[in-house]
């Protein structure tokens, strides 16, 4: 309107429609200029800031902020309901019957109807979603609130929290065409061994490696942790939201090998996807998140790397299920579109639709994550403040102090507990004098 002087003139004359990738597909389908409908469904119209949550209709403050008019928007409807009709071509006459966004008909497609139920989808970016059932929370951590589904236009609305990550599977492709990293671990073999020297706390080296003496590349395999790689090459998208961060790599020393740098972006995803779900958590504090063990359904380009899924499960101390469906997101809105002709219903899709499920458990401990958790945890904050000079050194060596003394704050403590034992014990040497003089 501000910069196309013939998108202006067009709407003051009523002849402009705008809308979503969806809307523009329906319309050229059902007939363009000539019968075209000008409809979006409620998850596409969610993800473009302009619906109202709770009214499920465009919101009329947020049009005017931006100066949109409300009557060059599509009308908004739910997933599953008659859109119109193919009007030319091989399909002519075949109904539209469904419209679903990628991720919300990834959540569907994945079977993940019931709240409490997650899906991560990782491709060069990564969406993490959990199903609230008809429950709309509100994000007090950095979460988009949106819309899971709605299955019928008198159907009770589903809805969802996502966290969106910038940088996932772009990250490798940044190492691979940018700094001409080889990252196929499938046929790497010295990135398979360093993933593999990962599980544990006592890593296990390859046998490739000598029993009596070790080379330097099977030590180096074996003290990968000691590289954190923060991949916010477009600032930190969730549960930051700052778009001032700065990517970083710590812990680079002369040895540091192409290997350990691969692995430091595959463990960046694994900690970002686990910082997402405890959003989630936290987001939940009414839920019974003890009684339930912790599981995330995957998917997605990236997660058909078999090395990937499993570290990633290492990393966040999640059991990962990957469901052998081959497009999510296509399987998702297809459910929709039968449950608008009758010819399924979300009990049947979840009985007759589940597929074989690879199955991904940590072998990592409690302790040997929060280690690293903690080592990534500074290098996010490091990236959020990287041009903050001032508490730089003081960081830095209350960092290092940490890592050569864990129980540094345990014995810190002791003073304290001194004194307060040896103050009681004084106060009751005191009471028994008062009460038998040595006289």
């Amino acid at each position: 309107m501000e910069s196309v002087p013939a998108v202006a003139d067009s709407i003051k004359e009523d002849k402009c429609l705008f809308g979503t990738l969806d809307s523009w597909l329906l319309w050229n389908l059902t007939g363009g200029v000539q019968a075209g409908v000008h409809s979006t469904d409620i998850t596409n119209a969610h993800y473009t800031s302009l619906m109202n949550l709770s009214s499920q209709q465009w919101d009329a403050k947020l049009c005017q902020f931006f100066k949109l008019p409300i009557n060059i928007l599509p009308r908004i409807r739910s997933n599953s309901e008659i859109f119109g009709y193919v009007l030319d071509g091989p399909l002519l006459g075949v109904p539209i019957a469904g419209v679903m966004g990628e991720q919300s008909a990834c959540l569907l497609g994945q079977l993940c109807i019931k709240a409490g139920q997650n899906v991560c989808t990782l491709d060069d970016s990564c969406f993490v979603l959990l199903n609230t059932g008809t429950e709309k929370l509100e994000s007090d951590n950095g979460l988009i609130t949106g819309v899971a589904h709605q299955l019928g236009p008198r159907a009770a609305t589903n809805y969802s929290l996502e966290g969106a990550i910038s940088n996932a599977g772009s990250t490798v492709t940044w190492l691979r065409e940018k700094l001409r990293i080889n990252t196929e671990i499938n046929s790497n073999d010295n990135v398979v061994e360093s993933l593999n020297t990962f599980i544990g706390d006592s890593s296990m080296i390859s046998s490739s490696c000598s029993s009596s003496m070790l080379n330097t590349e099977c030590g180096l395999a074996a003290k990968r942790s000691e590289i954190t790689l923060v991949p916010a090459f477009h600032g930190l998208y969730a549960p930051y939201w700052r778009y001032d961060a700065r990517g970083i790599i710590l812990g680079l020393s002369s040895q540091t090998t192409a290997e350990n740098i691969t692995q430091a972006a595959y463990e960046a995803t694994g900690f970002q996807i686990y910082e997402v779900l405890e959003a989630f958590k936290r987001d939940t504090p009414n839920w019974d998140h003890a009684s339930t063990h912790p599981v995330l359904t995957f998917g997605g380009e990236y997660a058909e790397d078999t090395h990937l899924v499993q570290f990633i499960a290492d990393i966040m101390g999640y059991m990962l299920e990957r469901p052998q469906t081959a497009s999510p997101a296509g399987l998702g809105v297809m459910i929709a579109a039968g449950v608008t002709m009758g010819v399924v219903s979300l009990e049947y899709a979840t009985k007759m639709y589940a597929p074989p499920t690879d199955v991904f458990s940590p072998t990592t401990t409690p302790n040997r994550r929060e280690v690293l958790y903690r080592r990534w945890d500074y290098a996010v904050k490091r990236c959020l403040h990287w041009n903050n000079f001032e508490t730089y050194e003081a960081d830095i060596e209350l960092f290092s102090q940490r890592e050569r003394d864990p129980n540094q704050a345990i014995r810190r403590s002791i003073p304290g507990s001194v004194f307060m034992v040896t103050s009681f014990a004084v106060l009751l040497l005191a009471r028994y004098l008062h009460n038998h003089p040595l006289t």
